[in-house]
Formats: C-alpha cells, sequence, structure tokens
C-alpha cells in the first residue's frame, strides 16, 4: 500500500513538476522579451538626443551661413563634440544593436563633418588676416552634405529601433496568448490525468460504498481498476466489505437469537402442552395396563406419538429460524413465509391478549429472496407490534400488489401505542431504540432494513401516537413473473 501511495505521489510530483517548468520557460522568454524592449528604448532614446544634438549642429551651420556669425561655427563645433561624446558614452548599447556597421560609418561621418567644419574655421580665421574667402565658400556644400547625411544617419537608426520595438511589443503579446492557450490546454491534460489517476477509482469506491450502505455487499471487480496505483487500495476494500458481510451476518444471527430469548416464554407455554399430555397419557397407559384392551393401548400411545410429533415440530421450527446459514435466493412466497412466523409467535399472540388478522391472497407474485431472512424481517416486526400492545391490542397483515405493479406491500399494522413524531426518524438507525434499557437493542428494524436493502426492497412506516403504527414491507416481484405477467 506504501508503495502505492509512493507511485501516485511520484506522478503528481512529475505533473505538477512539468507545469511549473512549462510555467518557468514562458517566464524566462517573456522576462527576456521584456528586457529587449527596455535596452531599445534606451537606444531609441539615445538616437533620438543624437538626432536633436544634430539638428542644433545643422541650425548654427545654417546661421553661419547666413548671417556669417563666426560664433556659430564655434557652437555647432560644441554640438559636434557633444554628439560624439554622447556616442563614446554610450557605444555599448548601440554597438550591441548594430548589425548594419552603422558605427563605423557614423563615426567616420562625424569625423568628416568636424574636419570640415574645422576647415570652414580655419578659412574663416585667414579671411580675417586678407588672405581670401574663396576655400570657405566651397566648404559650404560639402558640409550641408555631410551634415543631412549624418543627420539621415541618426534618423534611421531611430527608426530603425522603434520598428524592433514594435516587433517585439507584437511577439510579447503572441507569447501572452500561446502562453495563456498552452497553460489552459495544460490544465486541462493535467486534470484529465489527475482525474483518470485519482478521481475515477475514488468514484467506484463511492459507489460501492453507497451499495454497501444500501445493504448490497458486492465486491468491487480488482480489473475494473483502471490504475495498478489503486490495486491494493481495491483488494484492501474487498476484504473490509467480505469482513462487514461477516459481521453482518453474526448482526442477523445475533438478532435471531435476541428474538429466540423474547418468545421463549411462549415457546415454553406451547411446549408444556404436549409434554404434560405425554406425562398423563404415559402414566394412565402404566397403571391401567393390565386392564386395557389392546385398541385402547394402541389409542394412547397413538396420542403420545401425535403429542411427541408436535413438540417435535416446534422445536424443529425454532432451531430451523436459530440456525446459521449462508442466504441462499430462490423463489419465495410471501403469504407462506408470513404463516411460518406467526407460528413462532402464536403463543406471543395468545400471552399478551393480541387479536390476529391476515389478509393474504395466495396468489399473491413471487419475489426472490432468502426464506429465512424474510422470516426474520416478519419476526421482527410481530415482536416490535406485540410489545407495542401490552394489554391487549390487534395485529393485522395485509398484502397487496403496487401499484407500479413491480412490487408487492405487505403491510403489519397494530393498535399500540404508536411512535414520537420526534424519534420516528430514526427508528432505523443502528442501536436507536425507544424501549426502556435493558428491554432492546435497536438492532431490530437495523437489520430488518440491512435485509429488505439486500432484496432489493425497502420499508415504510406511518405511525400515529395513541392510535398504532404501520410498517410496509415492499418486495420486487421476480422477474420472470413479472415478464409472465406483462
Amino acid at each position: 500500500m506504501k508503495k502505492a501511495t509512493f507511485k501516485i505521489r511520484r506522478k503528481i510530483i512529475l505533473a505538477f513538476l512539468f507545469c511549473f517548468l512549462s510555467v518557468l520557460l514562458f517566464a524566462v522568454l517573456s522576462l527576456q522579451t521584456h528586457r529587449e524592449i527596455g535596452h531599445r528604448l534606451r537606444v531609441v532614446e539615445l538616437a533620438d538626443d543624437l538626432v536633436n544634438n544634430i539638428l542644433e549642429i545643422r541650425r548654427f551651420e545654417k546661421n553661419f551661413f547666413l548671417y556669417k556669425q563666426p560664433y556659430s561655427l564655434v557652437e555647432a563645433m560644441a554640438y559636434a563634440d557633444r554628439v560624439e561624446n554622447l556616442y563614446k558614452n554610450h557605444e555599448h548599447d548601440f554597438r550591441k544593436y548594430d548589425k548594419e556597421g552603422k558605427e563605423a560609418s557614423f563615426l567616420r561621418t562625424l569625423a568628416l563633418y568636424k574636419a570640415t567644419l574645422s576647415k570652414i574655421q580655419t578659412g574663416l580665421a585667414n579671411e580675417e588676416a586678407g588672405s581670401g574667402s574663396a576655400g570657405t565658400t566651397a566648404l559650404a556644400d560639402p558640409l550641408r552634405s555631410i551634415g543631412q547625411e549624418l543627420l539621415d544617419m541618426a534618423g534611421t537608426w531611430a527608426r530603425d529601433e522603434r520598428r524592433r520595438i514594435e516587433k517585439l511589443f507584437r511577439w510579447a503579446f503572441s507569447l501572452f496568448v500561446v502562453s495563456m492557450c498552452f497553460f489552459g490546454l495544460l490544465g486541462i491534460v493535467v486534470a484529465m490525468y489527475i482525474s483518470k489517476l485519482m478521481t475515477k477509482p475514488l468514484v467506484q469506491m463511492q459507489q460501492a460504498m453507497e451499495k454497501i450502505a444500501d445493504g448490497d455487499f458486492t465486491p468491487i471487480p480488482e480489473q475494473e481498476c483502471r490504475s495498478e496505483e489503486f490495486l491494493p487500495l481495491f483488494a484492501a476494500f474487498n476484504r473490509m466489505i467480505h469482513e462487514l458481510e461477516e459481521r453482518q451476518d453474526q448482526l442477523v444471527q445475533a438478532r435471531k437469537i435476541s428474538a429466540i430469548g423474547t418468545f421463549t416464554s411462549g415457546i415454553a407455554h406451547e411446549l408444556n402442552n404436549p409434554v404434560n399430555n405425554i406425562v398423563l397419557t404415559a402414566e394412565a397407559l402404566k397403571e391401567d395396563y393390565d386392564d386395557m384392551e389392546k385398541e385402547e393401548a394402541l389409542g394412547m400411545i397413538g396420542d403420545i406419538i401425535v403429542q411427541s410429533e408436535r413438540a417435535s415440530e416446534i422445536i424443529k421450527n425454532l432451531l430451523d429460524f436459530s440456525r446459521a446459514e449462508r442466504p441462499e435466493m430462490e423463489s419465495i412466497s410471501i403469504p407462506a413465509v408470513v404463516r411460518d412466523t406467526l407460528k413462532l409467535v402464536s403463543n406471543q399472540l395468545l400471552l399478551y391478549g393480541v387479536e390476529q388478522s391476515t389478509d393474504l391472497p395466495d396468489d399473491l407474485p413471487i419475489v426472490y429472496g432468502h426464506h429465512k431472512s424474510l422470516q426474520q424481517v416478519f419476526l421482527n416486526l410481530f415482536i416490535n407490534a406485540v410489545h407495542a400492545m401490552p394489554d391487549h391490542g390487534k395485529l393485522t397483515v395485509t398484502g397487496v400488489i403496487a401499484e407500479d405493479g413491480k412490487s408487492i406491500r405487505i403491510s403489519v399494522s397494530d393498535t399500540g401505542v404508536g411512535i414520537n413524531s420526534e424519534d420516528l426518524p430514526h427508528i432505523f438507525d443502528p442501536f436507536f431504540t425507544t424501549k426502556e434499557v435493558g428491554k432492546g437493542t435497536g438492532l431490530g428494524l437495523s437489520v430488518t432494513y440491512g435485509i429488505l436493502r439486500k432484496h432489493g426492497g425497502n420499508i415504510e412506516v406511518r405511525s400515529k401516537e395513541g392510535v398504532g403504527t404501520t410498517f410496509t414491507v415492499i418486495l420486487p416481484i421476480q422477474e420472470a413473473e413479472l415478464r409472465c405477467r406483462v
């Protein structure tokens, strides 16, 4: 059993470990994507700073050529140095995502722009010294061209990074959708796996327990177990069912002995009559034997034999009822069962002054059951009815076919004290009794209910305090006869 439990635990742990690793994988992918987006956003910010600074360079460049202001060249060079420093300070970030060699091209273009700008400054200084101005004018177009190229490169860089960020966002969204679908599917698969592993066997056991509650002790076929881990549990459960069935049989037998003790006084009275007749007849035969004619002596011997057979029949019925035996189901006539049971309690009825009335048609349909078990059902009901009428009363037994035509209903009614409405829902509970301490075990009706459920039947009760109680036994008609009646 411990080995099977370990297997179940191991399989469940492996299933959840797979789920955890799957979650971890998607978490790592998602984290990597978000880190990539963060780095790209930083590069975009740097590229935008480059663009803004280059625009400032171009602005001062334009001012110089429009207004010939020398400080514009100084500002342009200052911004060019700022662009270079910005790039070099974040060179690692630019290089990390530079897949097309833009870095070297950008640096070369920037260096060329600064060199051209320096030549213009030198030319301007020469102009002021009277050396000429043709060089400054000749460098204007190349400077504009290089500045525009520098601006285009920085702008392209920023646009490319933004497109890459958009792709990363789409990838992150796709990853989210895929992960949700994957985890939904994984959850269904794991749930089905655990359901197959544990739920189905547990449902089988629950159904078996419900059958046990109804008195059906049929074991669970081990070949129906779809999980080898539960085989030891099924085997243990079947052993428990076997033990419960044996205990149920012992309980039924104990109730039989208890019932015998209840009507022992009636049996003793019934046995006393034939025994007294035998003794008196034997004494008379002994005293007058010499003076008797042969026919008279034979008649007295015949009386002794009749009385002995009567006593033997009483004892035989008592022994047959009390004998422990495995139930063998057969076709049963309920009127015959009721008549045999009434014989067992006939003297009990006389002692308590209970009048007996029966209305059981001999043509009531046959039921499939065990004679002695059903006899005990009615014996329990008859004894309870007698105890409910300690002074006198009337016991009525009637039988009819149920309205659905599939079962028969046998009612046992008394005119006794009745049952309290608060106690009525509990009368079939084991060890529940309304009798005084020492006068009842509380097992009679519980055993009765168990026997009837084992026969596929049921029992109903109606009672009113001070008026009486009616127990109705419901038993299914045997299928073969049911088909004939249809």
